[in-house]
Order: structure tokens, then C-alpha cells, then sequence
């Protein structure tokens, strides 16, 4: 009997060391995975944080707040949206470069009587007009073609040094003064400038257009490869498709190839918006419809990818940048994007952005050189 009752308690005891060993052992265990060195643990996941929208110069934030985007112009793989913005605009008289020139009110002038490369003169003779000069314009005369480097407001009297880059490697030689060239340097000039190129990049972008236009020329001149008889005669097709379709009130676009947004072009009125347009639609189709191939994508909800670019704009943020003139420079350099613009007070005047990855230039010449026997 003595033996039958110390059974249960013997086998008891056992039960207890054996609950107590898996506990030491599963104690043991912790302790081991929770001093593991780093290399040994495995990393938990974690949630991508989604970036916050940067902030905008207030008045291109009220701009960007305001703008409607309307159905797209379509000439092969080229899609224009045009965008108007609801609200007040701009107000005051404006003359565009080419308008002031025309009427005898922009002087435009080598620095000193020598000239120096990166600068020229502008002085806005007009009584009451503010002119409003855009990067990129082209100037054309004095002693080589030259580029403007950013938005510009010139008040009436005023003058400024302005930074500009040479279009026109090969000449040195001339009068002082500049006409109006009519033209606007390629987008992907545009972008290189304003991703930082210096003056050799430009030249090299430069030569690199001519090439890919089959315009080689003696000086190396931008403007003489642009305006070569066939850039033109093809130039000329885009303009004749789109501008026609472009609404009479719109103050800004946005420019899309085969079904992807590449940039934006804002303005503060419509009237210097439409007098730009036939400019900027010649910047995009020189890279674009004269010299590659569109996949003819077709266009699905189309008035969406103009508003998700906007929507982009809108993320990237923008901050202050220095200008001559009369205006307050406006820069972005985020979100994959590079941008810069000019106010007068509490209104946008103009802001240009694009998207900073580059078009793969085409490997050869699409349009060829004349033969002289022809």
C-alpha cells in the first residue's frame, strides 16, 4: 500500500520537472533569438513612407489651385492639352520679346563694345508695356546667335544684363545689335539647361540637333539648323494640325509623346500664352515628330494623364531663384522634375517644368541634306 501511494507523487514530481524544462528550454530559446547578432536577425518589414507635398511660392500654389484641363490636340504622337485657370489673371500691358522688338521698344545690344559671351543688354524703351522674355528665346545678330538663360519681366525703362548661352560656336564677328529670331531652343536644349549644362554642353547639344536634323552648318548655328527649308516645311505641318484646335482662352499646356506627359508650359494671360504656343509647339516637334517615330499608342482617358502631371507639379514644390528685371524667379528641382518661371507680385507670369529624364537622341539624321545637283 505504501508503494501504490507514492506513485501518483513520484509521477507528479516528474510532470513538474518536465513542465519546467520546457519552459527553461522555451526561455532559453527567447533569450537566444533576442540577443542574436544583427547579421542573424531578420528584418522586419516596414511600410514605405509616401513623401509629403512640398510646398510652392504662394502665388504658383493659388495658380496650380486653378487650373482646368481641357481635351488634348493630337498631330501623330504629339498630344497638346490646353489648360485654363479659373479666376483673375494677370493684368497690365505685355509685349512677348518678338512683339517688342517688332515695334521698336526692346533694344537688345552686346555688353560693351567688344561684347562678351555670356551676357548681352535689354532695355525696354516702352512708356507703359512690361515685356516678358522666356528662357530659351533666341536672339539673333550681333556678334553670335545667342540663348536666353531664364525668365525675364523688364518694367517700362528698364535695362539689365542678361545671362544667355552662344547657339553659334563658330562665329565671333558683327554688329552689336540683335533682332528677334522668331525661335525657341529645342526642349531638350531647355531641360539640359536647366539641369545645370555650361557652355560646352550647350555647344555639344547644339551640334548634336543640326546632326540628328541633317543641318550641319559652317558656324554651327542652332538657328540656321531650325530654320532650314524642310525643319520648316515639317514645322510647319505641326503648327497647321494643332494651333487651329488650340482654345482661344487657354493659358497654359501641357505636352505628352505617345501616351507620356514630358512637360508644362503656365502663363499668367492667355494672350502671351497664344503668342508662345506656335514656339513651343516647333520645341517639342523638332525632338519629337521630326525625328522619331510615335508607337501610335492609343489614348485612353486622356484629359487624366494631364491632370496626373499637374498632380506631379503640384508635389514637386517650388522656392525662390534670383532674375534681373522686375520680376521674382521661381525654380523646382525635385519629384524628378526641373522647372523655372517669374512673377510680378502676387501673379504667376510664366513657370515652365519638365520631366528631368532625357530623350535617347535618334542614331541617325530622319530628314537629309539637299543635294546641290538637285
Amino acid at each position: 500500500m505504501a508503494r501504490q501511494s507514492r506513485l501518483p507523487a513520484a509521477l507528479a514530481a516528474l510532470g513538474i520537472f518536465a513542465v519546467g524544462s520546457w519552459v527553461a528550454a522555451a526561455r532559453a530559446s527567447y533569450i537566444e533569438e533576442e540577443f542574436k547578432e544583427p547579421s542573424e536577425v531578420v528584418p522586419r518589414p516596414r511600410p514605405v513612407p509616401i513623401p509629403a507635398p512640398l510646398p510652392h511660392v504662394p502665388e504658383l500654389a493659388d495658380y496650380l489651385a486653378r487650373v482646368d484641363v481641357g481635351q488634348p490636340c493630337v498631330y501623330r504622337g504629339l498630344a497638346i492639352y490646353p489648360l485654363t485657370v479659373r479666376g483673375g489673371v494677370l493684368s497690365g500691358e505685355w509685349l512677348t520679346l518678338d512683339q517688342a522688338v517688332a515695334r521698336g521698344v526692346l533694344h537688345v545690344i552686346e555688353k560693351g563694345s567688344e561684347g562678351t559671351v555670356p551676357t548681352i543688354v535689354m532695355e525696354n524703351r516702352s512708356r507703359d508695356a512690361h515685356v516678358f522674355i522666356m528662357a530659351g528665346e533666341v536672339v539673333t545678330g550681333g556678334k553670335q546667335t545667342r540663348t536666353v538663360r531664364q525668365d525675364v519681366v523688364l518694367a517700362p525703362g528698364q535695362q539689365v544684363n542678361l545671362s544667355v548661352f552662344c547657339v553659334e560656336a563658330h562665329r565671333w564677328s558683327g554688329k552689336s545689335e540683335f533682332a528677334a529670331s522668331g525661335l525657341l531652343v529645342p526642349q531638350s536644349i531647355q531641360k539640359e539647361m536647366r539641369k545645370g549644362a555650361d557652355q560646352s554642353a550647350v555647344w555639344t547639344e547644339v551640334a548634336r540637333n543640326n546632326a540628328a536634323l541633317g543641318t550641319e552648318n559652317a558656324t554651327g548655328s542652332l538657328e540656321a539648323g531650325l530654320k532650314a527649308g524642310r525643319v520648316q516645311d515639317e514645322l510647319a505641318a505641326v503648327r497647321k494640325a494643332i494651333l487651329p484646335e488650340v482654345p482661344r482662352g487657354s493659358v497654359g499646356f501641357v505636352f505628352a509623346w505617345d501616351g507620356q506627359p514630358l512637360g508644362a508650359e503656365l502663363f499668367g494671360r492667355s494672350d502671351l500664352a497664344r503668342a508662345l504656343l506656335p514656339k513651343l509647339v516647333d520645341a517639342y516637334a523638332v525632338d519629337l515628330v521630326l525625328a522619331r517615330e510615335d508607337k501610335g499608342l492609343p489614348m485612353v482617358d486622356a484629359k487624366a494623364l494631364a491632370a496626373a502631371f499637374l498632380a506631379q507639379v503640384r508635389r514637386a514644390g517650388s522656392s525662390r531663384a534670383s532674375t534681373p528685371g522686375s520680376g521674382a524667379g521661381i525654380q523646382t528641382r525635385a519629384a524628378g522634375l526641373v522647372g523655372d518661371g517669374v512673377s510680378l507680385g502676387s501673379d504667376v507670369v510664366h513657370y515652365g517644368c519638365q520631366v528631368e529624364e532625357r530623350i535617347v537622341p535618334v542614331p541617325k539624321p530622319i530628314i537629309t541634306p539637299r543635294n546641290e545637283n538637285e
